[in-house]
């Protein structure tokens, strides 16, 4: 992406999300998933992959340590909702479903990148908690804006130091090392003045930004990790309104120290859209969202040549056509961010700075979601 207007350039740069905002795909029948994400521009884009895809090559981060992580985001939990484009219903079946396959893979970290629960509730967490009681590996989680109390719930939410003590190594920010890359966890959910009414934008605080410009001159291979986004991504849907949610407030500051201390990568969630963009120079991986289309978690191959990123489904071919179904029928945003979700996966991969001898084998050649 072009570092000032965030419209992408070049070979290789996010052609998935350019083609999405320039197609007005939403023209169709409206009949159904025929009509908005499927027909001629879709025909060789399958509703789900078997195993896992590469989404994206980077030549940064890298490590002579080589790591794997896991990122989970957006699984929206929730015990009592049916239905909406968050398929509700299908959120605890796929998490367990997403824990299971985890299990499976030689990983040395999972990050959890925002929004485990829909709504907060006390009931979602302690049902997330007992679902991730049975993840066999270390795990780590960032908030969403779902996740954290704000002023107009009717309904008890946990303080955010509980969500501390179960999900990070002793508060935010956070530094948790998974071989040789050192992962710096952020609650963009954070209001500095301590209003919590506009958690659906984010920001960074002040004090977050201190702690992060000193900690990434310590690190060989951060990754930096939040829940909300930086405005590159806003440039490259030319300006639609399908996602008003973002930028996060006042990102400028954030971004700056990111590029001064050459974080390599930015990692969040939020949009359900997997994507890569760029702000200010710097590069944003966005995971996509286990509970909407296409239901999905990412897996970080991190070492010596850089970083593979691959797309692991936890979604059955059912699974992901009642989503695309239910995204159609909820609202015209959803229907549009399902349908720039099926260009982006179409488009994969959506950058890739790595010469073919280096690429490595899918870590989910055996996974299973049928």
């Amino acid at each position: 992406m072009d570092a000032d207007d965030g419209t992408a350039t070049g070979a290789g740069r996010n052609p998935g999300f350019r083609a999405a905002a320039a197609t007005d795909w939403l023209a169709g029948d409206g009949g159904g998933p025929t009509g908005f994400a499927t027909g001629p521009d879709f025909e060789d884009v399958p509703l789900r992959a078997d195993g896992a895809s590469l989404l994206a090559r980077f030549t940064e981060p890298s490590t002579t340590e080589p790591a794997s992580i896991a990122v989970v985001s957006d699984v929206h939990l929730s015990t009592r909702e049916v239905g909406g484009w968050k398929v509700f219903h299908r959120t605890e079946a796929l998490l367990r479903r997403a824990v299971a396959d985890l299990n499976d893979h030689d990983l040395d970290l999972v990050v959890f990148s925002g929004d485990l629960t829909e709504n907060g509730a006390l009931c979602d967490f302690e049902l997330v908690s007992d679902i991730l009681a049975g993840l066999d590996h270390e795990f780590v989680a960032v908030p969403g804006n779902h996740d954290v109390p704000k002023t107009f719930d009717e309904h008890e939410v946990p303080p955010l130091s509980r969500f501390e003590r179960e999900y990070t190594p002793g508060g935010f920010p956070f530094h948790v090392d998974a071989g040789g890359v050192s992962v710096l966890g952020l609650n963009t959910a954070h209001a500095p003045d301590g209003s919590l009414d506009d958690t659906h934008e984010g920001t960074v605080s002040p004090d977050q930004r201190e702690w992060l410009a000193d900690e990434l001159p310590r690190h060989d291979a951060p990754l930096v990790v939040g829940h909300h986004n930086l405005p590159g991504l806003l440039g490259a849907t030319g300006g639609n309104s399908w996602r008003g949610s973002f930028p996060m407030r006042d990102p400028d500051p954030f971004a700056d120290v990111l590029a001064a201390g050459d974080a390599p990568l930015y990692l969040s969630g939020h949009l359900h859209v997997p994507a890569v963009a760029e702000t200010a120079g710097v590069r944003e991986l966005v995971a996509p969202a286990i509970c909407s289309f296409p239901q999905a978690y990412l897996v970080l191959d991190i070492g010596p040549a850089g970083t593979s990123v691959w797309h692991v489904p936890v979604a059955t071919d059912e699974d992901a056509t009642e989503a695309l179904d239910l995204a159609h029928e909820y609202s015209e945003r959803s229907r549009m961010v399902a349908g720039i979700v099926r260009r982006q996966t179409g488009a994969y991969p959506l950058v890739d700075e790595l010469p073919p001898e280096d690429q490595p084998a899918s870590p989910a050649a055996t996974s299973e979601c049928d």
